[in-house]
């Protein structure tokens, strides 16, 4: 069940032994199906970039927050 009463560990080992479904896919899973407020898709390229030279673990427990903030910061800058 992907909604946010799902049991979050148990459902990212269910959707990692899935096959073709890797860290980013989970971590994204996480955060928009399952509301986990700290999930946080690192290997994202975007992310990476944006978020260089910091620590997300220092976002923690909003590391979810972080990323869509990361996201728009970097959309915003390609439309000018």
């Amino acid at each position: 069940m992907l909604d946010p009463t799902a049991d979050r560990d148990q459902t990212r080992a269910a959707l990692l032994a899935l096959p073709g479904v890797g860290p980013w896919t989970v971590e994204y899973v996480a955060m928009r199906a399952l509301g986990d407020p700290d999930a946080f898709p690192g290997t994202d390229l975007v992310l990476a970039r944006q978020a260089e030279g910091a620590d997300p673990t220092r976002w923690r427990p909003w590391r979810s927050y972080a990323a869509m903030h990361l996201w728009m910061n970097f959309l915003e800058g390609e439309t000018t």
